[in-house]
Order: structure tokens, then C-alpha cells, then sequence
């Protein structure tokens, strides 16, 4: 099976009743000159090249403590990575498209992976295409040589770009591109919504546990260029030329200083995440914090479906071994300064909110507020003022804040019916693929039609004054008032 695009022509396969296209580059390979550059336009090739096995993933070396290393990719690495998967009905048709961003805390993860290859979305009538990127320094250490900010969201604008020049070759409609990604993806998908060069290059945005998180400031920035040159004792003239290993094991190693010990006076803003490598404000790419752009309708103006699962942090938690209240305020402290808040105050304040929580229930609650939940309102709040917003909300609500966590639905997400599901690990699992397979159609619902169907019965728009989110648990679908919306009061500043 034959397609021709912009860079040349490639050959696919049939697989399952869809056509497959994999490794399919959507900029030049990264090799050591191009490290640190804006992506480059696929060099033309002559003769057909294969596109029938997956490409290498961008270098990474697993961090971010039980979480990271569940994401990190134990596949081949490579430096022809800037690559996209493609899966469609037919390269015929005119389909809807889905653009996928995986997450991994934008230091670990590919597009590669076994549960982003189920066809899922192919088999339901949709061009699915998933998306690797630069990772980590790569793609975000901010550089004084004049070299682009930014580098692996570029990355993304720049497959965009060609899924909007080519994806009618592959029988999809470049006029209905929904871009979509978790955790870091979703973060990603919102970064992305505020950067002026992705405007007009897809319809529709579905950010997946995670929205404005993971944004720094320049001087932040600045202090991680340092820390990453101290760390490697050499100039900025001479990084390109450190040898790959030991980049990779910097950037492991100040991952995991920052995750593991949170720290406002070394990080700044990154100090609450925990993650020094992510999009810069730059005031070129990226002119403003998402927030921000959205609160003047300047983020990319289409309609988003936006939600969380219910236990974010329960995975993240399992990294200290000891808690108690005292404890979980040492942890938090550094981490809301930021905010000009104290670990003190705000675990006092979600001991009188949640009373019934233990130290390690508080904990959970306070992290996966932080880091996935309260963002998460507060851009769909925003963004809802001047376009559509769809929320749902992910897993049971059980006692104590143990949830589905973070993660807990892509395997749903992902899930083609009838498929072997055996191979993905416990955290992809489908135990009820009927369920699976409805919740599979809510994503399609949106992608295909903008307004997305749930089995409950008509989902109204989100809004700060109506906070309806779809609520999917275990085979229920249920449209109610937003459980975690009330909990961003927890964090205003005057209450500290």
C-alpha cells in the first residue's frame, strides 16, 4: 500500500482491516548538529521507503521515581525520531483525525508504545496518528546561543503541520484534527493552545489529566541552564558536543533531584511540579502562561474536552515511604511557595475540608489537587468563557482519595473491542471491556462530532456557575455536579 507525501513516497500494511504507516518522519532526524535547533523539513527521499516497523524513540533514561519509571520507554532509541504512527480506515476516505501526545513528565515515553498501538481509533472510523518528540533537554533546557525555547512543543506544532499537509493522503480531513495527549501530553495540549504558530492547525483539543501545569518563567529557566552546565562542567558552547550518555544522565539526575527534593530557591516555579524540564515563556513562542491566554481568549479558539481520573496521586504517593501530617506539610512546603503558600496552612486547610482522611489520604488529595485536578478546572473555567468545554471525571471515588489513578483510562481510551489487552501492563489493564468500549466511544463521540455523547444522556457544556462533569465508573455513567470543583478554594492565597 502506497502513499505519496510532502518527503516522499512510503509503503504501509494492512492490518485488522485498517491500513498502518509507521515511522513516518515529520522532520529531519536529530542528529548531534541539530540537537538543540528548531525542527528541520523532512529531507526528500527517492524510491519508496518502508513504513512498516516502528521508528527509534528519543533517548531517555527512566526518572521521576514509581511514576516515571512506569512511563519510560524500554524500546530501541534512535535519532530519527521525530516521527508519527498512522492508522486509518481507508486512504481513501475523508476521516476525522486524532493527533496523539504521550506523556512522561517531558523527560520519558514515546508514541510507541504497545497501548497507543491498539488501532483503536482506526477500527471506529477515525485516522489516528500518534506522535514522538524531543524529550527533556532536548527539547526544553532553555539555551543563551540563540537556540529556539521550547524545542519539543515545536516538535508537535511541526507535526501538525504536516498531518495538515498530508493526512488526505491517508484518507483523513486536515479540517477536523483533534489534538490530544495525557499528562504531559495534556499538558503539552495546552501549552501548545497558547502559542501562536499552532493557531488554525487543529479543531478541536483534548487534554487528558493534566492541563496548565509545568510552566516556567525565564529566570527559571536560566536556573536550570546553570544547574545543567555545572552538573556537566562545561561552557554552553561546548554542550553540543557532550557526548549523548552523559546528557542523558544529567538531565536523570537533576530530574531527580527536583522530584525528589523539591526546592523554590533552585527551581522557582518548576519547584511545584517537580519536573525542571518543560515549556518556557519565552515571549516568543510561547508569550504567556496558558492560563493567562485563556482568560483573554487567546488560546487557540476550539471547542475541548478536558478531565482527570479521581485518584491522581495514588501511583505518585507510593514514593514516600513514611507519612504523617508534619510530614506531608515538610513535603508540600517548597512546593506551594510558589504560590506564596505554606505546607503548614494548606495541609491544615484539607484536614478540615477532608477530616476523614489519614495523613497519606491528605497527601494524595493535596498532590493530585496541585499537580492534575485544580489546573485542570481552572483552564476548562477559563477556556469556557469563550468556547465549548466538555469535563469528565475518571474512576470511583473511594475513601481516603483512593482513586483510579493517574493514568487509569488510557487503557479504556485505547481499548478496540474484542483486541488481547493480555500484553499491556496492570496499570492498562481492561477487567470490563464492555465499559472500556463505552467510554472508547465517548473520545470517538467528540473527535467526530465536537459534541460528545455520553450513555447518560445529553452533557452539557462546562462552566465555573455549572461545573457538570460525565462521571465513568466501572460500567456507570453519570452526569453530576464537579466533586472537585469546590476544592480550589482550598488554595487561595488569603486563606494560608
Amino acid at each position: 500500500m502506497l502513499v505519496e507525501t510532502t518527503g516522499g513516497t512510503i509503503e504501509g500494511f494492512n492490518e485488522n482491516g485498517y491500513a498502518v504507516f509507521l515511522g513516518v518522519p515529520y522532520a529531519a532526524p536529530i542528529t548531534p548538529e541539530r540537537r538543540f535547533a528548531a525542527p528541520q523539513p523532512v529531507p526528500r527521499w527517492s524510491g519508496i521507503r518502508l513504513a512498516k516497523a516502528l521508528s527509534g524513540v528519543c533517548p531517555q533514561i527512566p526518572t521521576y521515581g514509581p511514576v516515571g519509571k512506569a512511563a519510560a520507554s524500554m524500546l530501541e532509541f534512535g535519532t530519527d525520531f521525530l516521527t508519527v504512527n498512522i492508522r486509518t480506515p481507508s486512504i481513501t476516505g475523508s476521516a476525522p483525525v486524532l493527533v496523539w501526545i504521550h506523556g512522561g513528565g517531558y523527560a520519558v515515553g514515546s508514541a510507541n508504545e504497545a497501548v497507543l498501538q491498539s488501532g483503536a481509533f482506526a477500527a471506529s472510523g477515525l485516522v489516528e496518528v500518534t506522535v514522538n518528540y524531543r524529550l527533556g533537554a532536548l527539547g526544553f533546557l532553555h539555551l543563551n546561543d540563540g537556540s529556539p525555547d521550547n524545542r519539543g512543543l515545536l516538535d508537535q506544532i511541526a507535526a501538525l503541520e504536516w498531518v495538515r499537509d498530508n493526512i488526505s493522503a491517508f484518507g483523513g480531513d486536515p479540517k477536523q484534527i483533534t489534538f490530544a495527549g495525557r499528562s504531559a501530553g495534556g499538558f503539552s495540549i495546552a501549552a501548545v493552545m497558547a502559542m501562536p504558530a499552532a493557531h488554525g492547525l487543529f479543531a478541536r483539543a483534548m487534554p487528558q489529566s493534566g492541563a496548565s501545569t509545568g510552566v516556567s518563567t525565564m529566570d527559571d529557566a536560566q536556573k536550570l541552564n546553570r544547574r545543567m552546565l555545572d552538573y556537566l562542567n562545561v561552557t554552553e558552547a561546548e554542550l553540543a558536543n557532550v557526548p549523548f550518555e552523559n546528557l542523558l544522565i544529567a538531565q536523570r539526575d537533576l530530574c531527580n533531584e527536583s522530584y525528589e527534593k523539591h526546592d523554590f530557591e533552585r527551581d522557582g516555579s518548576a519547584s511545584m511540579l517537580g519536573v525542571p524540564f518543560v515549556p518556557v515563556i519565552d515571549g516568543i513562542s510561547l508569550p504567556r502562561h496558558p492560563e493567562a491566554a485563556a482568560a483573554d481568549g487567546e488560546t487557540t479558539g476550539v471547542p475541548m474536552m478536558i478531565g482527570c481520573t479521581t485518584g491522581e496521586y495514588v501511583t505518585h504517593a507510593t514514593a514516600q515511604p513514611d507519612m504523617d501530617f508534619d510530614i506531608a506539610a515538610s513535603l508540600l512546603h517548597e512546593r506551594v511557595r510558589p504560590m506564596g503558600l505554606t505546607g503548614e496552612g494548606t495541609v491544615e486547610r484539607y484536614r478540615r475540608a477532608l477530616p476523614d482522611h489519614s495523613p497519606r489520604g491528605i497527601w494524595r488529595a493535596v498532590g493530585g489537587d496541585l499537580v492534575f485536578q485544580n489546573p485542570a478546572t481552572r483552564f476548562a473555567r477559563l477556556h469556557a468563557v469563550h468556547q465549548p468545554v466538555y469535563k469528565y471525571l475518571y474512576g470511583p471515588i473511594e475513601p481516603d482519595e483512593l482513586g483510579a489513578p493517574h493514568g487509569a483510562e488510557v487503557g479504556a481510551v485505547w481499548y478496540r473491542r474484542g483486541t488481547n489487552v493480555s500484553h499491556l501492563p496492570a496499570r492498562q489493564s481492561v477487567t470490563q471491556p464492555d465499559f472500556a468500549a463505552a467510554v472508547h466511544d465517548v473520545w470517538v463521540s467528540f473527535i467526530r462530532d465536537e459534541i460528545p455523547k455520553s450513555p447518560a444522556g445529553d452533557w452539557h457544556r462546562y462552566s465555573a456557575s455549572q461545573p457538570e462533569v460525565l462521571h465513568m465508573d466501572s460500567g456507570d455513567f453519570r452526569l453530576v455536579a464537579d466533586p472537585f470543583d469546590g476544592r480550589t478554594a482550598l488554595w487561595i492565597k488569603a486563606s494560608a
